[in-house]
């Protein structure tokens, strides 16, 4: 009944909604084959201490030795931040305090904590992405090579050869996140971009239950962005899939665009809690490359788009989760219904 009512204010409301399909339905808005595959981003030494996606639940189950009760794990020193009033000079004093009490925890967690929960920048009306912070509420792992695949499309892609990878704490449920996503009346005004077009297609937003694979939620998005001069503009044929892998909702992106070499990504939705059980919010990991062809973007270009992206869904998805009244709704394991938002017509 809640998809049912959800699915009629978005036809009222001109925006798309989402209908059952099968799963060959689904594969005309996400190809399955274009899910990014482990092989591609997996480093192959140290992968466990080098790929966020690998690093960020281990770190989140991990139990720390604990001279105070606050440190025994991440969910742990997130309550007590908050319990502090969660702000940069609460955090400043924790982080203070766990280095002394506790110099090995803070040695894994340390860094990790001070830039995924000070977002000063973040909250700032005049946040720009461009600006590499640290107090963006971001954290930014090492680049990691981008592997030849051994199936197609990903054998024969060409251009850069990098991932980059970051993390963010949602104060926030899954509902919030899939519904920040697809505000695409909000994301197309995201800080640092210059969007002509971001439409999600008409039809498009398919959702079926594989008797394989899980839930699958889909939907394509034509997207239309100017460029610095002297170029003119991209244009990009953006695939979302959502689904269930092992208990994590994840998000994958790709496409095809002649505009770019090529361009993929995906992101895990980690629930976090203390050790006593207590949900907090959602540690969100990105995974991203592009290369647009003909264009001289480098990482720090492609850093920037993640940063303003997954900073943006951020703020929004806090914004609904309180505005729904902070109680969490889907938090794990599932995939939420979502609409996707249509942007007025741009002058």
């Amino acid at each position: 009944m809640k998809f049912l009512a959800l699915a009629l204010a978005a036809l009222a409301g001109g925006d798309v909604q989402t209908r059952e399909a099968t799963r060959a339905e689904l594969e005309t808005s996400f190809p399955l084959a274009w899910r990014v595959p482990d092989e591609l981003w997996t480093p192959t030494k140290d992968a466990g201490s080098t790929a966020l996606p690998l690093l960020v639940p281990a770190l989140l189950a991990e139990r720390f030795e604990a001279p105070q009760p606050w440190m025994a794990s991440v969910g742990d020193i997130l309550a007590e931040h908050k319990s502090r009033g969660g702000d940069h000079l609460a955090l400043q004093v924790l982080l203070a305090e766990l280095e002394r009490a506790a110099p090995k925890t803070f040695e894994k967690v340390g860094r990790f904590l001070q830039q995924v929960l000070d977002d000063r920048a973040l909250r700032d009306a005049k946040w720009d992405p461009d600006k590499d912070r640290r107090d963006d509420g971001m954290y930014f792992g090492p680049l990691l090579e981008r592997h030849t695949g051994t199936s197609e499309p990903w054998k024969s892609q060409e251009g850069s050869r990098t991932f980059h990878q970051a993390a963010t704490f949602v104060r926030g449920d899954l509902d919030s996140i899939l519904g920040a996503i697809h505000d695409y009346e909000a994301t197309i005004r995201n800080p640092g971009t210059s969007y002509e077009k971001l439409e999600p297609v008409a039809g498009s937003a398919l959702r079926c239950e594989d008797a394989e694979l899980g839930p699958l939620g889909a939907l394509k998005v034509d997207v239309r962005s100017k460029l610095p001069f002297p170029f003119i503009r991209y244009k990009l044929d953006l695939r979302v899939l959502h689904a269930v892998e092992k208990g994590t909702l994840v998000t994958y992106v790709s496409s095809m665009s002649k505009d770019f070499y090529w361009f993929a990504g995906k992101d895990w939705y980690f629930p976090v809690r203390t050790s006593a059980g207590e949900w907090l919010g959602t540690m969100v990991v990105r995974l991203s490359g592009f290369d647009l062809t003909g264009v001289p973007d480098g990482d720090d270009n492609r850093k920037a788009g993640t940063r303003g992206s997954l900073g943006s869904v951020r703020k929004r998805a806090e914004a609904q989760f309180a505005a729904s009244g902070g109680v969490p709704r889907v938090i794990e394991g599932a995939l939420p219904p979502f609409v996707a938002t249509v942007p007025a017509a741009r002058k």
